[in-house]
């Protein structure tokens, strides 16, 4: 068994990589997530095994350079997130397959919008961390390093968090 050094929790050898557990690294550390104890339990020590629940921040994305009817009180910072999800053997299998008789390679469209959700979520609570309401003109970035015999997906994501007026001041 290995520690994951974002969520602290024991996992499996093979869930560890570098330190950080297969969920942390797809999902973002803990700092967006609320741990809850579900006492009671019987999968874990004494019955209590920690669970992470992903929690909605509220942070409302956009890609314009304003959020409809809402006025931005002031600008905070700029916010930026970055993903990385390994391609295994296996879907590069598939997507060779796919460029060899044509049609949409399913692996790679899942691949990707698994990325870049984890990514947009990532940005959501690096706003939320900072006190932000909003984060304006978003931008995503794809990139893909390819490696012997894998390959590996990186979305980056940045913008502008801001502070929303409330809605009684428009």
């Amino acid at each position: 068994m290995a520690i994951c050094k974002d969520c602290h929790q024991d996992k499996p050898d093979s869930e560890v990589q570098l330190g950080i557990c297969d969920h942390c690294f797809k999902f973002g550390p803990p700092k967006a997530q609320t741990l809850q104890s579900t006492a009671g339990m019987s999968s874990g020590p004494q019955g209590k095994t920690p669970i992470w629940v992903e929690r909605d921040v509220g942070v409302v994305l956009t890609t314009s350079i304003d959020v409809p009817q809402r006025k931005i009180e002031r600008i905070i910072s700029i916010v930026a997130a970055e993903t990385a999800l390994g391609m295994n053997i296996f879907r590069d299998i598939a997507n060779n397959w796919r460029d060899f008789v044509g049609g949409r390679a399913n692996t790679s469209e899942h691949a990707l919008k698994d990325a870049r959700t984890a990514c947009l979520q990532r940005l959501k609570d690096e706003a939320a961390a900072i006190g932000a309401d909003a984060v304006i003109a978003v931008n995503l970035n794809y990139s893909e390093l390819s490696t012997a015999g894998n390959g590996i997906l990186f979305v980056a994501a940045s913008g502008t968090a801001v502070k929303l007026a409330p809605q009684d001041a428009i």
